[in-house]
């Protein structure tokens, strides 16, 4: 198939490299590895400088205006994807990380190409718990509404975040699917704690309890801050290293560790590269994935964190999350506790901290169950297996 694959994406890396970002450069490479021509159309400040992508990309005029550059990215689209679907065709339509458009969706829908499109949460309620007002949430809705009706397939990374876009926008069952999340398994594998260490400027002689993602409210971060001390009177010299950013990111989750008074055991270390984030994944000797419970939107969260401590050999502690605790209980790669309990929490990562050969037993089973089911190439499997049945 000929793919035009299209994302509102900073490929740049200067406001760091998000979990979407991956997401959609993971996807096509993985697309294209399987005998798909991609063509990515992407809105980015800059151009990609992490090497050669294996795929085409075509670099849309930017604006970079707040307000101006939401109007501008999908004229723009429009414009682009209309001209290389009238001049050079394509079988499908694919949209992954896109914000305030249906240009996607529209131009599919006048060439009559199959259009689909990932889903990665429930965008209202994040936006709720961050603070939006209730203008702009209404805005996305009304984007995500008329994106949904003209796609013909939705891939949504967990079956809740599919049982959400269902129930509000009226999704019919049979166009929204899930998909779930993959991870390069070539590039996140086992090594050496002390080559990680070594990489990343870190001392090797410590236990490392560890967490990569963004620092929301949703994250559950402030859990693990709060679990901490329990941890800590088992296990003195264990450090929490917490790797990424986001809005509780400079203030607020440091806070919360000094007021813990477990500030000088916590490490935020803020953005790193993607390239880093093996390294940091193979560090950990317990990966911490602590998403709150119903009271939260941690329930639409994805498993791409939880994949990646797998795929470098390191066990994992997860809240209950369906879709994504699901696959650490299936691989028996970890140990699965109940949201919101600081005590379970502590415990699991108390219990693994402790027992070596526990660690090693699911941080292998957690490198195979990903090299089996979970590979990038997995994930574009059942994309374009879905995108075939379309029309049918």
């Amino acid at each position: 198939m000929r793919i035009f694959a299209v994302g509102f994406a900073d490929l740049s890396g200067r406001a760091g490299t998000s979990g979407g970002v991956v997401h959609l450069l993971e996807t096509c490479k993985a697309l294209r590895d399987t005998g798909h021509d991609v063509t990515l159309f992407v809105s980015s400040p800059g151009k990609y400088d992490g090497g050669d992508l294996p795929f085409q990309v075509v670099y849309l005029p930017y604006v970079d205006v707040r307000f101006f550059r939401s109007v501008f990215q999908p004229f723009f689209l429009f414009l682009w994807l209309f001209w290389y679907c009238l001049t050079e065709g394509c079988d499908v339509v694919y949209e992954n990380c896109v914000a305030y458009s249906f240009s996607g969706g529209l131009v599919a829908k006048l060439f009559g190409k199959r259009h689909c499109m990932h889903v990665h949460g429930f965008y209202p309620d994040e936006m709720a718990m961050a603070g939006h007002g209730a203008l702009r949430i209404g805005i996305v809705k009304f984007f995500e509404w008329i994106d949904y009706k003209l796609s013909d397939a939705l891939f949504c990374v967990t079956p809740v975040v599919r049982e959400k876009v269902m129930e509000v926008y009226g999704v019919p069952p049979e166009k929204a699917f899930f998909v779930y999340n993959g991870v390069d398994i070539e590039r996140c594998r086992p090594m050496p704690k002390r080559k990680a260490a070594k990489e990343l400027g870190l001392p090797a002689n410590r236990r490392y309890v560890g967490f990569t993602g963004y620092l929301f409210p949703w994250s559950g971060v402030d859990q693990l801050i709060r679990c901490a001390p329990m941890v800590l009177d088992s296990f003195p010299r264990t450090t929490f290293l917490v790797v990424g950013n986001g809005i509780w990111g400079e203030k607020e989750l440091p806070e919360m560790a000094r007021e813990s008074g477990v500030a000088g055991h916590f490490v935020f270390a803020g953005y790193q590269p993607w390239e880093k984030i093996p390294y940091y994944s193979a560090l950990y000797d317990v990966g911490v994935t602590p998403y709150p419970g119903e009271k939260g939107v941690g329930r639409y969260r994805s498993s791409m964190k939880s994949l990646e401590y797998s795929a470098a050999g390191t066990p994992v502690v997860i809240t209950r999350c369906e879709g994504v605790s699901d696959i650490i209980e299936k691989g028996e790669c970890g140990i699965v506790v109940p949201p919101d309990n600081d005590e379970a929490l502590a415990g699991a990562i108390i219990e693994l901290l402790g027992d070596v050969k526990l660690r090693k037993k699911l941080g292998a089973n957690g490198r195979k169950l990903v090299e089996r089911e979970y590979s990038w190439r997995e994930v574009a499997a059942k994309m374009t297996a879905i995108i075939s049945t379309i029309g049918e």
